[in-house]
């Protein structure tokens, strides 16, 4: 259901999706089109002071620049590819053993063909084994730093997404996505904090970003990153 709000002067054109899901999750997907996932039931005469609540952080997202649109990898040798942060050259060896080693600063392909879908599946199947080590290191003394709260997460998985670095269901399971370990590690512990503070906030209230800062005081700093990525 679209629906048209004047939300502090200025026209949001809304697309109203009824799901099984609990809360209201807002989303303003890259082509700046606002979508609100709400509840079977929910009162939609509530969805504009919900949208006023969060009036900022809509206007943030369809006020910032477009992303620059990336040359899609050929994954070739001497190509360059995102770890943690900075840039490293992939170097193809043909090899009886398909496997992928970081060494010397390169990421080391060894596989037996020197096909583009090949090395392309077994980059991505080292990036998961990378990002279970990282996102276990970081969210381990994040999860122990939340206890104080009375809040644990039920299960973490990393998967491929498109549009969101992280999410947190009401019932406690907490996705990220997979892309994150090409970021900064500052970036990673920021997303995966965030998702944890849902446990506490299910939502973006004042609260929830004063949580943000209390238990993350520069987090600011790398959000700022993510959102130009």
């Amino acid at each position: 259901m679209q629906k048209s709000f004047n939300i502090k002067g200025r026209q949001i054109n809304c697309e109203i999706v009824r799901s099984q899901r609990r809360t209201v999750a807002i989303c303003v997907h890259p082509d700046k089109s606002v979508e609100l996932k709400v509840p079977l039931f929910y009162n939609v005469d509530e969805v504009e002071p919900f949208l006023v609540k969060h009036h900022r952080w809509i206007f943030n997202r369809l006020d910032a620049p477009e992303k620059k649109s990336r040359e899609p990898k050929k994954y070739v040798d001497g190509e360059l590819h995102y770890f943690l942060g900075k840039q490293y050259p992939i170097k193809i060896i043909i090899s009886p053993e398909n496997t992928v080693v970081f060494q010397d600063d390169t990421i080391m392909v060894y596989a037996k063909y020197d096909l583009p879908e090949l090395i392309e599946v077994l980059l991505e199947k080292w990036y998961f084994t990378q990002a279970r080590a990282v996102f276990q290191k970081i969210s381990i003394p994040l999860t122990k730093q939340m206890t104080k709260y009375n809040v644990a997460p039920k299960s973490f998985t990393i998967k491929k997404m498109k549009t969101r670095w992280g999410s947190c269901s009401s019932k406690g399971s907490v996705n990220l996505n997979l892309d994150l370990i090409k970021l900064p590690e500052g970036c990673i512990k920021a997303v995966i904090l965030h998702e944890l503070c849902h446990l506490v906030h299910m939502n973006h209230s004042k609260e929830f970003y004063a949580l943000m800062t209390a238990e993350m005081p520069d987090w600011k700093v790398w959000d700022k990153q993510l959102k130009f990525l």
